[in-house]
């Protein structure tokens, strides 16, 4: 599906409500089935993902977000199917969004890669609006991976999309890498934006006053913020690299704020007050 049509299908599927009724989202990072044995089993990541989702279901986000790594291997049938399968029990009425991770398409994205991740998942961006907020997705491994033709393509309809985005209270991007982890001058590593592109991009969101990015990809929990564009990286629904537990971001949207609070699985709240 082109990118023009998912956004004007994000558009038809705005659900047009006012912009001063606060709501919340919630957002999953680096499922990553796999990870924890080494692609010889994904019993783990199962676990925690039920969990996960057995959490979300008792309560009533405007809508779902994973931000990549949604399985450790790209090619693996049974890790993309089981981490389908668990996502499927999430409630019809809470709607999810996926971005890619570098191990859904790989280090080194290809036409082939690319075209599998869309045939499987069914798009590599998205945008839509709620409330009077604009959410955007993105492919970040093309851009840390240098594919020119297409991030050339998402860059056009990412621009587009932030030129219609005007009339909404907030801009809020998700991407599975943070354009930058802690610094908007640290050096380059797998971990961000390169510094080549990195300033490119955070123009462009502070051209357009985009808020927020919420990322994953690191395993651990990170804040930067470069202007008023504010970077929230979160840690991962499965394996573990910093000193965090297993669990999910919840975020709060308010006419003049947006607020998060990332919550381990055993001590995600019954409800939300907003």
């Amino acid at each position: 599906m082109k990118k023009t049509t998912l956004f004007l299908l994000g558009i038809l599927f705005s659900l047009g409500i006012s912009a001063q009724t606060p709501f919340y989202f919630i957002q999953l990072t680096d499922p990553q089935f796999g990870m924890i044995d080494k692609n010889a089993s994904f019993d783990k990541e199962t676990a925690l993902m039920e969990k996960a989702v057995k959490q979300i279901n008792k309560l009533n986000p405007g809508f779902v977000v994973v931000t990549g790594d949604l399985v450790n291997d790209g090619n693996n049938a049974d890790q993309i199917k089981e981490f389908k399968r668990i996502l499927a029990t999430l409630r019809k009425d809470i709607p999810v969004y996926l971005t890619p991770g570098n191990h859904d398409v790989g280090q080194q994205p290809t036409s082939t890669s690319l075209a599998g991740y869309i045939d499987t998942y069914g798009y590599d961006c998205f945008s839509f609006q709620m409330n009077g907020t604009c959410f955007i997705g993105i492919n970040t491994q093309i851009i840390w991976a240098d594919v020119k033709e297409a991030e050339q393509s998402q860059l056009v309809w990412l621009t587009k999309v932030l030129e219609n985005s005007q009339k909404c209270t907030h801009r809020i991007l998700f991407g599975h890498h943070p354009v930058f982890v802690h610094s908007a001058d640290e050096a380059d590593k797998y971990d961000n934006f390169p510094l080549a592109k990195r300033n490119d991009y955070l123009n462009l969101f502070n051209r357009f006053n985009v808020s927020d990015q919420f990322a994953g990809h690191l395993h651990y929990n990170s804040n930067g913020q470069y202007g008023n564009f504010r970077i929230t990286g979160s840690s991962a629904v499965g394996m573990q690299i910093g000193k965090e537990k297993s669990g999910l971001r919840i975020v709060k949207v308010y006419p003049d704020k947006v607020e998060s609070t990332y919550y381990p699985l055993d001590e995600v709240p019954a409800i939300v007050e907003l």
